[in-house]
């Protein structure tokens, strides 16, 4: 099976309706200020996400966010990301890659089986299964969705899961490694 990756994430600015960006941008404000002040986990995606997906579910937006958000979001995030290499020395940074490598691999193996075991027992098309299961960010996994034409909230919620899951069971590995 061929998945094209031409499609663009999202329609240009002016193609989205201007009520529908100020939805959006509400959404965004709201969402990252109140999910922050709660505490909530993730609160620059988590809450923006929840937000959005109210809207969506209430009818008030139609649209995917525009081309040039998701680009911006991409180009901010990798700022963000590289900004945190500052005063790393390369050994370091080959100790981090060989060490990502290995555990890229890892996951990778772990990702297809899954993905393979979904996809036989006929729950999910190949695409959002191995989307599902990649290791990659929420954010990246929800963009190739996009770009794949692949059910993104399929593929969002089981993002979603795996980082609560994780959130909530470090507390319990957390104190075990320790000793």
């Amino acid at each position: 099976m061929t998945v094209g990756m031409s499609a663009p994430p999202g329609a240009p600015l002016g193609a989205v309706p201007p009520f529908e960006l100020a939805v959006m941008l509400a959404c965004m404000i709201v969402g990252w200020w109140g999910a922050k002040r709660i505490g909530l986990f993730g609160a620059a995606i988590l809450g923006p996400l929840i937000l959005a997906a109210i809207a969506s579910l209430t009818g008030l937006i139609h649209a995917r966010p525009p081309f040039e958000s998701i680009l911006m979001a991409q180009f901010f995030i990798g700022i963000g990301v590289g900004v945190k290499y500052e005063g790393i020395t390369l050994a370091e940074v080959r100790n981090v890659i060989l060490a990502g490598l290995g555990f890229c691999v890892l996951l990778a193996v772990l990702s297809v089986g899954f993905a393979e075991l979904v996809v036989t027992l006929g729950l999910a098309a190949p695409v959002e299964a191995i989307l599902s299961f990649s290791p990659g960010g929420q954010a990246e996994m929800a963009v190739l969705a996009i770009v794949s034409g692949a059910d993104m909230g399929f593929v969002v919620a089981h993002h979603l899961t795996r980082i609560t899951v994780v959130i909530l069971g470090a507390p319990f590995v957390a104190p075990r490694k320790r000793e």
